[in-house]
C-alpha cells in the first residue's frame, strides 16, 4: 500500500502542469492559471519575426487553450488583394495546446512558456478579457506589423493587468535602434525579401525605438516579461519552461539558392552591361552590351519606382509612404528601355537621343545630390545603400555613354536604316 502511495505522488508530480494549478499567495487554488508561449523564428518569410500567444488554463473544466491574435488565412485570394491594399485583418482564435505545440516543434522553433505570476482575481480577468475578446463580433483587428500585432496585442493585456509597470519599466529611454534594424535583423539570411522590404518601407521606420516600441517582437516582449516585477515587488513570471529547442542551424545563416541565383544573374547582367562597354567601348560586342546595361537598370529601377509610387497612392501601407527612395529610383527609368533595346540590336542611338541620354542620366544623379542634401535636415530616412547604388549604376551608364562610340554605326557594319533612305533618294533622283 505504501509502495502505491508513493507511485501516486510521483505520478502527481510528473503530470503535465495544465493539471497542477498555481497557488495564490495565500495558498488557495484558482481556477486560472496564465502562461506566456513563445516561439522562436522560423526559416520562411512570414515567420522571420517569431510569434507569440497566451495560454489559459482552467483547471474548472480541465482545459489548456491557446489564444492566438496572428491568425490570418493567406490562401484566400481576397485576403491576399486586400493585403496588398493595406488592408489586412488578424483576428484572435482559440486552439488546443498540445496540437499547435506539436506543429511548432515539427517546425522546429523554439518554444518557450512561461508562467505569469498572477493573482486568482488578475487570472481571472485576463481569462475573461481573452474569451470576451475572442467572440466573433470581437475577434477581428486592422493588423499593423509594427504598431498593432499579435505581440502588441499581448503586450497591452499583460501591461493593463499589472497596473502599467511594463509600460514604465521599458518606455523611458530610447535603446538607439529603430524599426528598421530590427527588419534588418530578422530577415537576415533572406536577402531578396530583406532588400525588397527594407526598400519599400520610407522614414516612418527609421525613428529611435523605446524598448516599449520594439516589444512588437515576440523575444523581446518574452525577455521584457522575464526580467520585470510587479508593482508589489512579485517577479512577473513565476516558471520558465523550454517546450522544445531547435535543432537545426540557426535562422539566418543558410541562404536559400534563389536569393544566390537572382542576385548574381542581376549583378551578372548589370556588370556586363555597364563596366564592359565603359573599358572596352570599341569592343565589337561592346554596342550590345550597353544595350543590354541601360535596358536592365531602366527597367530594375523604373519598376522599383513604380512600385513604391503605388505604395504611396493606393494602399494604407503607411510605413512606405513619403519614401526618399522615389528620387533615387524614378518610374521614369523605365524610358530607358527604348534606347537600350534600340543599342541591343546592335542600331546607333541618334545625336538628340543620346543628348537627352546624357542630360537625363545627370538629372537623375542630382537627384542623388538631393537626396544626400535631405540628410541634413528633418529627414532621417537611412536609405544610403540605395543612395549609393542609384548613383553607381547612373554614374556607370552615363560615363559608358560618354566613352562609347554608340551615335555612329561601326566602319565595317553600316546603319542599314540610312543605306535604305540613300537607296531611295537615288530612285527619286
Amino acid at each position: 500500500m505504501k509502495r502505491l502511495i508513493l507511485m501516486g505522488w510521483l505520478l502527481l508530480l510528473l503530470s503535465p502542469l495544465s493539471a497542477r494549478p498555481v497557488l495564490a499567495d495565500d495558498g488557495a487554488p484558482g481556477r486560472h492559471t496564465i502562461h506566456l508561449l513563445t516561439f522562436g523564428r522560423g526559416e520562411d518569410l512570414f515567420s522571420r519575426f517569431g510569434h507569440i500567444a497566451l495560454v489559459v488554463d482552467d483547471h474548472h473544466k480541465g482545459t489548456r487553450l491557446i489564444y492566438n491574435f496572428g491568425t490570418f488565412d493567406f490562401s484566400d485570394p481576397a485576403l491576399q488583394f486586400k493585403y496588398a491594399r493595406g488592408f489586412l485583418n488578424y483576428w484572435l482564435s482559440v486552439d488546443a495546446f498540445q496540437p499547435m505545440v506539436d506543429f511548432y516543434r515539427y517546425l522546429d522553433r523554439d518554444i518557450w512558456m512561461h508562467t505569469l505570476n498572477f493573482t486568482n482575481a488578475e487570472a481571472d480577468q485576463v481569462a475573461e478579457r481573452l474569451r470576451i475578446n475572442a467572440r466573433p463580433e470581437n475577434r477581428v483587428y486592422a493588423y499593423r506589423h509594427y504598431l498593432d500585432n499579435c505581440c502588441t496585442r499581448i503586450r497591452d493585456i499583460i501591461d493593463d493587468t499589472a497596473q502599467g509597470a511594463l509600460r514604465r519599466h521599458t518606455d523611458t529611454e530610447p535603446t538607439g535602434r529603430t524599426f528598421r534594424d530590427w527588419t534588418r535583423q530578422s530577415l537576415s539570411g533572406l536577402p531578396v525579401f530583406q532588400r525588397i522590404i527594407l526598400y519599400s518601407l520610407g522614414p516612418a521606420i527609421d525613428h529611435p525605438l523605446t524598448r516599449w516600441q520594439e516589444a512588437f517582437l515576440p523575444e523581446a516582449l518574452m525577455a521584457d516579461v522575464a526580467g520585470l516585477s510587479l508593482p508589489d515587488g512579485r517577479p512577473l513570471v513565476r516558471r520558465e519552461t523550454r517546450l522544445h529547442r531547435r535543432q537545426g542551424p540557426p535562422i539566418g545563416v543558410v541562404v536559400p539558392t534563389v536569393d544566390k541565383i537572382v542576385l548574381g544573374a542581376l549583378g551578372l547582367l548589370l556588370g556586363l552591361g555597364l563596366l564592359v562597354p565603359l573599358l572596352a567601348p570599341r569592343w565589337r560586342p561592346s554596342r550590345r552590351l550597353l544595350g543590354l546595361g541601360m535596358s536592365v537598370w531602366g527597367l530594375f529601377v523604373g519598376l522599383s519606382g513604380l512600385m513604391l509610387v503605388l505604395y504611396w497612392t493606393v494602399t494604407t501601407h503607411y510605413d512606405t509612404h513619403y519614401n526618399e527612395n522615389l528620387l533615387l529610383s524614378p518610374a521614369t527609368h523605365l524610358w530607358l528601355l527604348g534606347p537600350g533595346m534600340r543599342l541591343l540590336r546592335n542600331r546607333p542611338l541618334a545625336p538628340r537621343t543620346s543628348r537627352w541620354l546624357r542630360g537625363y542620366l545627370v538629372f537623375s544623379l542630382g537627384l542623388c545630390a538631393l537626396d544626400l542634401l535631405l540628410k541634413a535636415g528633418p529627414f532621417i530616412q537611412f536609405n544610403y545603400d540605395i543612395l549609393a547604388l542609384s548613383a553607381l549604376g547612373n554614374a556607370l551608364l552615363l560615363a559608358a555613354l560618354l566613352r562609347h562610340p554608340a551615335l555612329a554605326p561601326h566602319a565595317s557594319e553600316p546603319d542599314p536604316a540610312p543605306q535604305k533612305n540613300t537607296a531611295q533618294k537615288q530612285r527619286r533622283t
